[in-house]
């Protein structure tokens, strides 16, 4: 089982180790990035690294570049106008700046777009990459999206956001990743913090939507052949 997208806490991590899951990390800060190496001394994962939208006004891009290429992936970056405030040409500018460097060094995009779905898509055509779409959750340009990006990471809200449920039953199965987005966001989601029982809701969930099993970890070992 995989966990295509969560940002570690020492709760997640001992389920992770104790039941061998394989995963990407989400690093948004350099602070993050050194508690996360203490982790690996541990157990082997993935990490992203990038500089959230809610983060574009107050961690510089120079500073986070040489992390950024450090990485396997670059993410979750993005826009935001929904959940954070941060002034949107800030955004638009360090979003394109990662886009950039992520499509010169070839390292795959994890996205992060909330309410800025359409502004987001000139920027994703223009910097052609394999994207990683992280907990889609709007109604409008899904179809655009399928065009432009190669993976959907799912969350925990699947069966219960209508919007997320109609991107588990409109892309196709093998573009598929499950993900928790860590312990918070579970609660967040569900009302609960269990992590293990909620990746295999989300499993359950999914192939029920599209009728059949589905070999997500078949779909993650291809993203991972990109990295």
């Amino acid at each position: 089982m995989h966990d295509a997208h969560f940002h570690i806490s020492d709760e997640l991590f001992k389920d992770f180790q104790l039941y061998s899951l394989k995963g990407i990390c989400n690093i948004s800060s350099i602070e993050e990035y050194h508690k996360v190496q203490n982790y690996l001394k541990q157990y082997s994962f993935c990490t992203s690294i990038g500089i959230h939208p809610w983060k574009a006004d107050s961690i510089d891009f120079k500073e986070m570049e040489p992390y950024l290429r450090k990485a396997q992936f670059i993410g979750e970056i993005g826009l935001d106008n929904t959940w954070c405030d941060v002034d949107t040409k800030i955004q638009m500018d360090v979003f394109e700046k990662q886009l950039k460097l992520a499509n010169q060094l070839k390292k795959p995009v994890i996205l992060h777009i909330k309410g800025m779905e359409k502004e987001a898509l000139p920027l994703l055509k223009k910097y052609e990459n394999c994207y990683v779409s992280h907990w889609y959750s709007c109604m409008d340009h899904l179809e655009e999206y399928d065009e432009v990006i190669d993976y959907f990471t799912i969350g925990p809200s699947v069966g219960k956001d209508e919007a997320v449920t109609r991107v588990a039953k409109k892309i196709d199965a093998s573009k598929l990743l499950i993900e928790s987005d860590g312990i918070s966001a579970i609660e967040w989601a569900t009302g609960s913090k269990e992590y293990i029982p909620t990746l295999f809701h989300s499993i359950q969930m999914i192939q029920a939507i599209k009728g059949k099993e589905i070999d997500f970890d078949l779909n993650f070992e291809q993203l991972l052949k990109r990295a």
